[in-house]
Order: structure tokens, then C-alpha cells, then sequence
């Protein structure tokens, strides 16, 4: 049973691997309606979606993988930028060549008040096309810079945020301090000016985290908030061993803020127990919260012995919480797409990528009181319909859009396996 493998970095400490699962599922799911919009053919329009955004007007944006009018032959990690109207029409803006334009998107895009569109490269086959882009609305692509390697940074799997001025702030999981105890270094923090300047704002030196992931969210004080995906207690030995690293173990992972004079604060250390280990992003609602799924730790009898992770909270002062903790009830292995989404009525949704009543993932909530429920399972295997799912937005009336992995055109992409391409879809209750 294979499918295509979302990889958040090109090194394998964040591989969604293909795992045998027994059908497991959360409580009673609502009646749902569930349309494919687009299903992914590889060429022209790319494959294997990433999460989407959407604008005040409906219309979707996002990148795939791989693909695109550009990918012939051995080279198979170039991709597209796309957007779909409201009537489910998607058009490619612009395709990746795999040259020094970029390759291989592996991040949901944010869009400015202009429409331009600014994204991350992982670099493919060759690490030095890493890059932070824009593309404007006519479909124009401008490179804003290229990492060299272990020299500014590389493997940009994260989205980047923006300031009103359109300045671009991001993360790199590796390079900065090579001294750290990791051979591909702990990563940093860095600002790209409008004018094209670039700057590292933060190294990373493992006992304030490192390989930080998810993408950077910033306030109206210009005070930035993130997740490291491991580091910390560098002693800790409670969570999962990373690779490549020359010191194991090697941390549960943090959530730190780096403010608008460049001051750094680690705001939680995971522990890997009832906290949870290895956070993969943070939202931030309007009264300061952050909001965030860490991978592992919470229940330590659901996978065994590391746990199938929790959500959780960092208030405005700083104080952590635990609003809910999976178990063997409804999970029976980790693998969370990245983020959770908040209503106006402060429930939390989010998706795990795998588990559900079919094993192939399931859609979530989480109110107030920290009941969750199972608001969608995605289709068995070899379904058209997709299934692995990842981050998705909310829509206006009780909706949702969203990517999935695997699925679609299953002749397509991985036709002895029949996985297919990925789809874009669009679920209502």
C-alpha cells in the first residue's frame, strides 16, 4: 500500500510515512456533503496539493508539489501555483521549472492587500534552488531570495508571514549554528525586506529549539511567534529520536516569541508527557492566544510509548494549557497536517492525516468545553474522492475547503498503486 509521500523536509526527521492502521474513529460525524472540485492530473496543473488560502471573494490559492507544464522526464519535484474561482474552475499561474526560479513548493502561500502571492521552495534535487518568492496577479514570478545551502538557510517547507508593508518574515529548519549539536544545524529566523534585503534575525542553539516549522505568525506589534520542532531539554528522552543529529536526544520541541527589538523568549519547553512533544505550527486569535498540535506525548499509551499528541494553548501571558489530549478512543498513531483553524465562536478544527474510520484521515472539532468531534472521514484507499488530507480554511456558512494527498485521477501518478494526484474539495454540513 503506498501513496505519495508528503515529506516536510527533504532530510526525513518530518516524513509522513506510510504506516498500516487499524480503522479507529472519534465520535458520531454530522451529515456532511462532499465535492471534488479538482482532481490533479500532473501535467499541466501539478500534483499533490498543498494547503490552501482564500480571499474575501472565494477564490483558492495554493501550489502543488510536483508537476506542472515544466516537469519532464527525471526531474519530478518542480510544481505549480494555481488559484479556483468560486465555480470550481482552477488555472495554473505559474509553473516551476526547477531551475533558479524554485522548486518544489511544500507550503500553503499568504497573499497581500495587492493580490500578489508569496511563497516557500523546498529546491528539490538541488538544495541551492531553495528559495522565498512572489508571484504577482498576472502570473509573474520574482525570486526574493535563494538560500545558499548551510550558509543562510535551506529546505524552506514553512509558509512565510508578512508585515503591511509586504516585508517577508520566515524559518529555516536547518543551517545558522552548525556547532549545535546537529550536523545540517538548528536553524534560524529571518526577515526579507521589500527592497530585497535579507537578514537572519535568530539563530537557533538547540536549548531554545530547533528545526523550527509551521511558519512564523506576527502581531500588530510586529512581535513574532513560532514552533520549533524539536530542541529544548536536549536531555530530554521522552520523545521520538530525530535524525540527523549528532546528539540524541535531542528535545521535545518549543514555542518561543521573538519580539519587535529582537528580543527571544521561550515560551514552553515540551516535556514529551501529558504537554506533548514535537509542535508543527501556531495560529494566534485576536486577544493574543496561540493555538497549536503538538505530534506526540499526551496520552502515553496510544503509540507506544511516545503518544498520539494533544492541542493546546499559550495565552497572551504566556501560561501553556492542554485543551485536549488524543487517545487509543480515536488515534492510533501521530501525524497532524500542521495547523488548527478558529471560528468566531472559538471552536477549533483540524484534520489528522491519518486514523478515521477508513485509516486514510479525518476532520475535527474541538469547542470550548474541549469536546471533540469527527466531522468527516475521508474515503478508503483507491477512492476518487482523496484521501491523506491536509490543512484546510473555513468557508462562510459552516463549510470547508481543503487538499488532499493522495486520490483524484488514481489512473495517474502512481497508476500501479493507483494513488492518484491529489484533489482540492469542498465539504459542507
Amino acid at each position: 500500500m503506498l501513496f505519495p509521500t508528503h515529506i516536510r523536509n527533504p532530510h526525513g526527521v518530518a516524513i509522513i510515512a506510510l504506516l498500516a492502521l487499524m480503522a479507529i474513529a472519534p465520535p458520531s460525524a454530522p451529515a456532511q456533503n462532499h465535492v471534488v472540485l479538482h482532481a490533479f492530473t500532473y501535467q499541466p496543473d501539478g500534483a499533490f496539493p498543498n494547503p490552501l488560502i482564500r480571499d474575501a471573494q472565494g477564490t483558492l490559492y495554493g501550489t502543488t508539489q510536483s508537476g506542472g507544464a515544466n516537469c519532464f522526464g527525471g526531474n519530478l519535484t518542480c510544481g505549480t501555483v494555481f488559484k479556483m474561482d468560486r465555480a470550481g474552475t482552477e488555472s495554473v499561474l505559474y509553473n516551476f521549472t526547477g531551475g533558479n526560479d524554485g522548486s518544489w513548493p511544500h507550503a500553503a502561500l499568504v497573499r497581500d492587500v495587492a493580490g500578489n502571492l508569496y511563497g516557500t521552495t523546498i529546491g528539490g534535487n538541488n538544495l541551492s534552488t531553495s528559495t522565498v518568492f512572489k508571484v504577482d496577479p498576472k502570473g509573474n514570478e520574482t525570486v526574493l531570495h535563494m538560500f545558499m545551502g548551510l550558509t543562510d538557510g535551506c529546505c524552506q517547507d514553512s509558509p512565510v508571514a508578512l508585515d503591511a508593508k509586504s516585508n517577508v518574515y520566515g524559518m529555516s529548519p536547518y543551517a545558522g549554528d552548525l556547532n549545535c549539536g546537529r550536523d545540517l544545524g538548528c536553524g534560524t529566523l529571518y526577515n526579507i525586506t521589500r527592497s530585497g534585503k535579507f537578514r537572519v534575525l535568530h539563530t537557533f542553539k538547540g536549548t531554545d529549539g530547533a528545526q523550527p516549522e509551521g511558519g512564523l505568525v506576527r502581531d500588530a506589534k510586529g512581535n513574532l511567534y513560532g514552533a520549533a520542532f524539536i530542541g529544548g531539554d536536549l536531555g530530554n528522552n521522552a520523545c521520538p529520536v530525530p535524525v540527523n543529529d549528532r546528539r540524541t536526544p535531542f528535545g521535545c520541541g518549543t514555542i518561543f516569541e521573538l519580539d519587535a527589538k529582537g528580543k527571544f523568549t521561550v515560551l514552553h519547553t515540551f516535556e514529551g508527557q501529558a504537554d506533548g512533544s514535537i509542535p508543527v505550527g501556531l495560529i494566534r486569535d485576536a486577544a493574543g492566544n496561540l493555538y497549536g498540535e503538538a505530534t506526540y506525548g499526551g496520552d502515553l499509551t496510544c503509540y507506544v510509548p511516545y503518544g498520539c499528541g494533544t492541542i493546546f494553548k499559550v495565552d497572551a501571558v504566556g501560561k501553556f494549557s492542554v485543551l485536549y489530549t488524543f487517545n487509543s478512543s480515536n488515534s492510533r498513531n501521530p501525524g497532524f497536517t500542521g495547523h488548527v483553524v478558529r471560528d468566531t465562536q472559538g471552536n477549533l478544527y483540524g484534520a489528522k492525516t491519518y486514523d478515521g474510520s477508513n485509516s486514510d484521515g479525518f476532520l475535527f472539532k474541538l469547542d470550548p468545553s474541549g469536546n471533540l468531534t469527527n466531522l468527516y472521514n475521508f474515503p478508503p484507499e483507491k477512492s476518487k474522492q482523496g484521501w491523506f488530507p491536509e490543512d484546510f480554511v473555513l468557508g462562510s456558512k459552516s463549510d470547508f475547503y481543503g487538499t488532499t494527498l493522495a486520490g483524484g485521477h488514481i489512473e495517474i501518478c502512481d497508476p500501479f498503486n493507483r494513488t492518484g494526484c491529489g484533489t482540492v474539495y469542498h465539504l459542507t454540513f
